[in-house]
């Protein structure tokens, strides 16, 4: 596990190979996406070493519902009470009612060494044992959420039907989730503001129009839902992952 503090009071936490976010404002906390579901341990240590409390976690906010994002929702909301957040597009697939992931015959089509890596990793912590969400609160576009920290909803579409990116302006800092990450989960040797591969997203071509969302967002700092955090405007990381693209 990795952490780091961002900006006051938001902290970067890589899981396995996928991030979630802390964001503290005063004794309570939003957690923002989960890892995978055998990530749980690296949740609860993660909340301690910010010096909080798992009872401190009064919100949780999904930015998309695949199983690498919503891993520990489930369990802190039946055993902490937590209320777990998502797009109102993206309900469904939280739930577990339908999928929009990469498929086997995509990964088979694909295989290398550094593919079945990958693989290996996801199947290890969870991956095809995902634990859906049961009971969700929506929330739509460009609301402010009542939670802890008051995120900002940004719509970006493609990644999933309902995938959603996170906007905290008085921390200067955007979460983009998926729809903008800074690595590539084939190739971890290339780094930097890029768009996820094409395979792992529902709509790429609507994906890389969301990016758009981005643009005009006065922010110095991008967490992405995979990789190390991006130190400059969105503008410019949009513009490197458009050029990625």
């Amino acid at each position: 596990m990795e952490l780091d503090e961002v900006a006051g009071g938001v902290f970067w936490v890589e899981a396995s190979h996928t991030n979630l976010v802390l964001v503290v404002d005063g004794s309570d906390v939003t957690m923002v996406d989960s890892g995978y579901p055998k990530d749980r341990g690296l949740v609860d240590v993660s909340v301690a070493e910010i010096g909080r409390s798992l009872a401190d976690v009064q919100a949780m906010v999904l930015t998309h519902g695949h199983v690498d994002h919503k891993g520990s929702a489930e369990r802190l909301r039946l055993d902490h009470d937590v209320t777990v957040h998502c797009h109102g597009s993206e309900v469904r697939l939280a739930r577990g009612e339908i999928k929009q992931q990469i498929s086997t015959w995509e990964l088979r089509r694909a295989w290398r060494p550094t593919i079945f890596r990958f693989a290996v990793n996801a199947i290890r912590h969870g991956g095809l044992r995902p634990e859906h969400v049961t009971a969700v609160s929506t929330f739509a576009d460009g609301e402010v959420l009542d939670v802890p920290g008051n995120p900002i909803a940004v719509f970006t579409p493609g990644h999933t039907e309902g995938h959603c990116g996170f906007y905290l302006p008085e921390k200067g800092v955007l979460i983009s989730g998926d729809a903008l990450v800074t690595v590539d989960l084939w190739d971890p040797e290339r780094r930097g503001p890029q768009m996820i591969r094409r395979q792992f997203s529902y709509n790429h071509d609507q994906a890389i129009r969301s990016l758009d969302r981005f643009v005009d967002l006065d922010a110095d700092v991008v967490v992405p839902g995979h990789g190390e955090p991006w130190r400059g405007e969105p503008r410019e990381a949009v513009a490197m992952a458009r050029r990625n693209a």
